[in-house]
C-alpha cells in the first residue's frame, strides 16, 4: 500500500529536541517555524509527521552550526534507549535474528518505506530506501539512520565496531569524518540505498550485556503504524489539546503539505476533514463526559465551544441524545 503521509513516532524523534534543548537551540521558536508544536512530542507514542520534522533538523543544524547533528544524537544512544521496541531487538539470540527483529517491528516506530537486507558470500548489506521527496532536512536524517544501523550492530559486537562499507544517498560528508560511526570506513555518496555492510562472521554474535534491559514479552503481536491518511489525521486529531483543537489548516502544515492536497487524500478514502474533527469532538467529549468533577459548560470550553448550547446540539447531533442523557445513559 502507497504511503501518502510519513510519520513517526515521538519517542523517536525526543532526543533531538533533549539534545538541542541542552545545547541553547530555541526549539520551540524553530518548530513553530516549520508549522509543528512542542506539544505534539509531549506523549512517545504521538505520531508526527516526517517532512515538517525533517525541515526543523535542517533549521537546527544551521542555527545551532551543529554540521553531524544526526550522529551526535544518534550515537549516544543504544537500541535500548528506544523502549520496548529496542529492547526486544536486544533480545534476540544473534546479531542475524535482530537485524530481521529490527526490520519487522520497525513499523511500530515509523510508516515509512522499510529497511531491508541484501545478502552475498561475505556478508549482508543492511539497506534502508527512505522516504523519497522530502528536500529539507536528509543529510542530518542520513547521520541519523546510518548511525542507528551502527548501534544495532554494536550491540552484538562491541561500542566501537565500525562498517568497512558504508553507501549514503546524500551528496555531503559536511560532518562525517569527526564521527565515531564512520571511522576507517569506505563511504560511497549519492548512492539509491543508504546501507552498511556486516561481515558473514559477525552474524552468529550474541548480544552484549546491558544493565537493567527492558523486559518484555517478544510474543507479543506488535502494533504497526497505519498507512491510511484518515486514522492517521484522525490520531492526529486525537493528539490535540482539548483547548486548541486543530482547523484544517493547522492539520494540513503539521502534516508538511496544503489544504487541499490533504482533502485530495481524505476524499479518496471517502471521508472529510469535517467528518474527522467530527468524530475526533464526540470522542473527546464521551472522554470528559465521563469525568463526574466536570460540568457541561466546563466540557464546552475545553473543547473550544463559545457556550454550551452549540456543544449540546452538536452532541445530540452526533449521538441523538444531550450531554446530560449521555451521562445518565452512558451505553447510548
Amino acid at each position: 500500500m502507497k504511503v501518502d503521509i510519513t510519520v513517526v513516532k515521538a519517542s523517536h524523534l525526543i532526543p533531538f529536541l533533549d539534545f538541542l534543548e541542552a545545547s541553547g537551540a530555541p526549539v520551540e521558536r524553530l518548530l513553530n517555524e516549520v508549522n509543528l508544536d512542542r506539544d505534539s512530542f509531549s506523549h512517545p507514542d504521538n505520531l508526527v509527521a516526517e517532512a515538517p520534522f525533517w525541515a526543523f533538523l535542517e533549521l537546527a543544524t544551521i542555527h545551532q552550526g551543529i554540521d553531524d547533528l544526526g550522529f551526535q544524537v544518534t550515537e549516544k544512544l543504544s537500541l535500548d534507549s528506544y523502549g520496548v521496541f529496542g529492547a526486544k531487538i536486544m533480545q534476540a539470540n544473534s546479531l542475524h535474528k535482530a537485524l530481521t527483529s529490527f526490520i519487522s517491528d520497525m513499523g511500530q516506530q515509523s510508516n515509512c518505506p522499510p529497511f531491508s537486507l541484501k545478502e552475498d558470500e561475505e556478508g549482508i548489506w543492511f539497506c534502508r530506501l527512505g522516504t523519497q521527496g522530502i528536500k529539507k532536512g536528509n543529510w542530518p536524517v542520513e547521520q541519523h539512520v546510518v548511525s542507528l544501523m551502527i548501534q544495532l550492530v554494536r550491540g552484538f559486537t562491541s561500542s566501537s565496531w565500525t562498517p568497512p562499507y558504508v553507501h549514503l544517498q546524500t551528496h555531503t560528508l559536511n560532518g562525517a569524518r569527526n564521527s565515531n560511526s564512520l571511522i576507517n570506513t569506505r563511504i560511497k555518496i549519492n548512492m539509491p540505498l543508504t546501507t552498511i555492510f556486516i561481515p558473514k562472521t559477525l552474524l552468529d554474535n550474541a548480544a552484549v550485556p546491558v544493565i537493567n534491559q527492558y523486559k518484555v514479552n517478544t510474543d507479543k503481536t506488535p502494533i504497526q503504524i497505519t498507512k491510511n491518511s484518515r486514522e492517521i489525521i484522525k490520531e492526529i486529531l486525537l493528539q490535540s489539546p482539548f483547548k486548541q483543537p486543530y482547523t484544517a489548516i493547522s492539520t494540513a502544515n503539521a502534516l508538511g503539505m496544503n489544504v487541499r492536497k490533504m482533502q485530495r487524500l481524505l476524499k479518496s478514502e471517502d471521508t472529510s476533514f469535517r467528518k474527522l474533527n467530527e468524530e475526533v469532538l464526540f470522542e473527546k467529549s464521551k472522554e470528559l463526559l465521563n469525568v463526574e468533577t466536570l460540568s457541561v459548560i466546563d466540557i464546552s470550553l475545553e473543547l473550544g465551544y463559545t457556550d454550551a448550547a452549540n456543544f449540546t446540539r452538536s452532541f445530540k447531533r452526533w449521538s441523538g441524545i444531550t450531554p446530560t442523557a449521555y451521562r445518565q445513559y452512558p451505553q447510548y
